[in-house]
């Protein structure tokens, strides 16, 4: 009886521990779904279809260090950017 208690202690500890979905929306332009331990660490994604009719989406993970966002495509990328810091003076 004792055995069979532990077990099932164990199995609801487990089932309390799991990460869960925190957050999952969907409407006809947009969704957004979220999951993890909502207040200790979240990762999650959300998407949207702007009036121009391109779609953005955005990959992030929050947690103890901070919201950081792990891929999109809403931000441009530049590859001719200087990284010394150097730039280039529009009167020369």
């Amino acid at each position: 009886m004792k055995v069979l208690l532990i077990v099932a202690l164990a199995l609801v500890a487990l089932t309390a521990a799991r990460p869960s979905d925190i957050i999952d929306f969907e409407q006809d332009h947009m969704e957004h779904e979220q999951e993890g331990v909502a207040g200790t660490a979240v990762e999650g994604e959300y998407s949207w279809v702007a009036p121009d009719g391109n779609e953005y989406h955005v990959k992030y993970v929050a947690d103890q260090f901070g919201y950081r966002i792990v891929d999109d495509n809403v931000v441009p990328e530049f590859n001719d950017a200087k990284p010394t810091g150097e730039r280039e003076d529009a009167d020369e």
